[in-house]
């Protein structure tokens, strides 16, 4: 492959993997941070929703009197409500705000609990909020106001707890989720180098064919461009009649004409540009209708109808019966070529030396043809691509008494 077409192409395999690769890390990355976020939202919810409870509790366990005495005794009985893993203060709203309930062992050193009351309900009868003791420790704070008997609000419960679990916890979570996003990223970056290599397979092997195809056609068209070369020196040197010479000429060229012509087919076919207008055609009347008139040809036909474009199926089986005179040439039998059509299939064949063994399974690739055959090797790959454009393949095999066969396959209309 050139350097400059190899170039391009390893810049086209580089920008595919870049905007792959690019892609995948933007999806990673946004799947990261919802997780993250989600999980610190429901971190912190869960720490809420539990203070919230405790708070509830504290509540429900204590009461103030008809006289406004605070009554704590069923709370303190009840085991790790008070001093399991919180501290949980009630506040009186009297004047001036005196400490109902205070925990034997604080965890937290408020500067001022009553301001720490009033700015947790400032919105409301409950609230929450976040700050730091006078030792700098970190607290999450759950407030709730409590009421007496004639419901109004006489006190304020405090339950304070360290958010330093859920900080871990939630530092644990991103640890995990970058290293898993970390593989998930280097995953992705191998898969799009790997994808956009092989999305370039085709491209490359479009190339690789069409520089076999030029080299090939290039090899072909050498030979009668010599042959024309020499046959305009003989005419010069005046050692053959010019009528003679002129008629050689015309030979070579429609030679030549009909070598192109089939190059421009193939080229067409290779790259799909043929259209293919499809239309319901009588296959046994289409081959007889293409039948050389000068040539004994045995043929059998049953009615079948296919979808198909004419034109190139016309050409394809007079590739396969030209094929098939030029190989059967040398024998004495009349009838030394035979075509059948039956079930959407055309049949041909003759009784000639037959497809070379070593061949026979690359007689479909362009220019490859025989030894000793005349022809350029383009007539069966012309029609193994009118077959696959229709659906259908092409069929090679050697007959068991001698000779070739070859069967072109469509598919039938139902």
């Amino acid at each position: 492959m050139p350097r400059a077409r190899e170039r391009l192409l390893r810049g086209l395999h580089l920008r595919l993997s870049a905007v792959w690769t690019l892609a995948w890390l933007l999806c990673v990355a946004a799947l990261c941070a919802v997780a993250i976020a989600t999980h610190a939202r429901l971190a912190q919810l869960d720490l809420a929703s539990s203070l919230r409870l405790r708070a509830t509790a504290v509540y429900g366990l204590t009461w103030f009197d008809a006289q406004g005495r605070f009554h704590d005794e069923t709370a303190r009985k009840e085991p790790g409500l008070l001093d399991a893993d919180a501290d949980v203060w009630v506040i009186g709203n009297g004047e001036p705000a005196k400490v109902l309930l205070a925990p034997k062992r604080p965890r937290f050193d408020l500067a001022d609990p009553f301001a720490s009351a009033d700015a947790a309900l400032r919105d409301g009868p409950e609230g929450a909020l976040e700050g730091r003791d006078r030792g700098g420790r970190p607290y999450l704070l759950q407030a709730k106001e409590t009421y007496d008997e004639r419901d109004r609000p006489v006190a304020t419960i405090l339950v304070l707890a360290d958010p330093a679990a859920r900080d871990d916890a939630q530092a644990a979570f991103v640890r995990r989720t970058l290293l898993i996003a970390l593989g998930f990223a280097l995953f992705g970056v191998l898969v799009g180098h790997w994808l956009s290599r092989r999305s370039l397979r085709p491209a490359i092997a479009s190339f690789e064919q069409q520089e076999r195809f030029l080299a090939a056609a290039a090899h072909e068209l050498r030979t009668p461009v010599a042959r024309l070369q020499a046959l305009c020196e003989t005419a010069h040197d005046g050692s053959e009649p010019a009528a003679q010479v002129l008629a050689k000429v015309e030979r070579v060229a429609a030679q030549t004409a009909g070598l192109v012509d089939k190059l421009l087919l193939l080229a067409r076919l290779d790259a799909s540009a043929a259209p293919a207008s499809k239309e319901p055609v009588r296959l046994d009347l289409l081959v007889e209708a293409i039948l050389p008139e000068d040539r004994e040809i045995e043929f059998h036909a049953a009615e079948s109808v296919v979808n198909a474009d004419v034109r190139l199926i016309q050409t394809a089986v007079r590739n396969l019966i030209e094929n098939a005179l030029v190989h059967s040439a040398r024998t004495d039998a009349a009838a030394s070529v035979a075509v059948a059509v039956e079930a959407g299939k055309v049949i041909v064949e003759d009784r000639g030396p037959g497809f070379p063994a070593d061949r026979l399974a690359r007689l479909r690739e362009p220019f490859v043809s025989g030894p000793g055959s005349p022809g350029s090797g383009l007539g069966l790959s012309i029609v193994q691509h009118v077959a696959q454009l229709h659906g259908g393949e092409l069929r090679l095999s050697n007959r068991p008494g001698g000779g070739a066969r070859a069967e072109l396959v469509l598919r039938e209309r139902a």
